[in-house]
């Protein structure tokens, strides 16, 4: 068992729809083709988010986290 610290990765956290669990995912830097997912099993890991294709969206029903309205081809309606 190979064991190194987490702080500073860079990865991508994704969801599997089959398993509905989410998952990390780091890609080797060299090869983009390769990568390594891992199981989340920690209850409370801090986060940043760095893309630039996401927006937090705060409505009546719920907040999500979604891709931005410009990758969405939408427009914001502010009525």
């Amino acid at each position: 068992m190979n064991i190194e610290p987490a702080k500073g990765k860079k990865g991508f956290l994704l969801y599997n729809p089959f398993t509905h669990k989410y998952f990390f995912r780091v890609y080797d830097p060299e090869d983009k083709s390769q990568h390594t997912d891992y199981d989340l099993c920690a209850e409370d890991i801090e986060v940043e988010i760095l893309d630039g294709h996401t927006e937090l969206y705060e409505g009546e029903d719920r907040n999500r986290l979604d891709y931005s309205r410009k990758v969405l081809g939408r427009t914001l309606d502010t009525k």
